[in-house]
């Protein structure tokens, strides 16, 4: 049976006193991430995000070293451009006027994305049965790779590994 009259949960937010701050945060901190993201070339997008707002610093989550790297020194940049679109945001009478962001910190956040799948998961390995080690062994010629695998094959044989 559908729920009949249900109000979006941004409309709840708003209505409630006691949520109406985490809300006005929320949408402060998504206009910055729009920000961000608008400013950003198209390779950066995916790999960072605004993680917080603290004080006047904005804190920027990058998904790896090489990508807050790049970001670092975009930071004027970014900032400057982060600060034109905060004013022209500012402009219209009905727009709570927003901080005003005079930092910008970068932080390595490794998997901050859920949806994210490792570019290069591991593949299980399974040891290479005695068996084929040990026919492996004589097929190699004589060289620092045969008698390696054949101390390693002889181990195998006693149960030591």
């Amino acid at each position: 049976m559908p729920i009949r009259n249900a109000k979006p949960v941004g409309t709840l937010m708003r209505e409630n006193a006691a949520l109406r701050p985490v809300h006005h945060r929320l949408a402060a901190l998504a206009r910055l991430q729009q920000s961000l993201a608008d400013t950003l070339p198209p390779g950066l997008k995916d790999l960072c995000r605004v993680a917080n707002l603290e004080g006047s610093t904005l804190v920027i989550a990058a998904a790896n070293g090489a990508t807050a790297t790049r970001l670092k020194q975009m930071l004027p940049r970014l900032l400057e451009a982060l600060r034109t679109d905060i004013s022209e945001s500012q402009c219209g009478e009905n727009k709570i006027k927003e901080q005003q962001v005079t930092s910008i910190s970068v932080l390595v956040q490794p998997n901050f994305r859920d949806d994210q799948t490792p570019t290069n998961p591991a593949v299980p390995r399974q040891p290479i049965p005695t068996e084929k080690l040990a026919e492996l062994v004589d097929k190699l010629g004589e060289s620092p790779l045969k008698s390696t695998l054949g101390r390693l094959s002889q181990k195998r044989v006693r149960g030591l590994t």
